[in-house]
């Protein structure tokens, strides 16, 4: 069994950061945040947030990948 668990764990860790694109430094990496329409860190490292009122919306190449605030309380 502990054989089996060591190569899916490195599969798995390399799953986790191929999310993280390639332009993104990961040397001390905490989070990364793509504004895909949650607050899920991407790195793997789980430091995953929360969205309290604001909605995600386009951004200015068109794609649903930012978050608009209305100035209400928004966080």
């Amino acid at each position: 069994m502990r054989h089996f668990l060591l190569p899916f764990a490195l599969l798995l860790s390399v799953s986790l950061a191929a999310q993280v694109p390639s332009y993104v430094p990961t040397d001390g990496l905490v989070a990364w945040y793509p504004f895909n329409g949650n607050a899920n860190d991407e790195s793997g490292n789980g430091n995953n947030g929360s969205v309290s009122g604001a909605s995600i919306t386009s951004d200015r190449n068109g794609n649903q990948s930012a978050f608009h605030f209305n100035g209400n309380g928004n966080q």
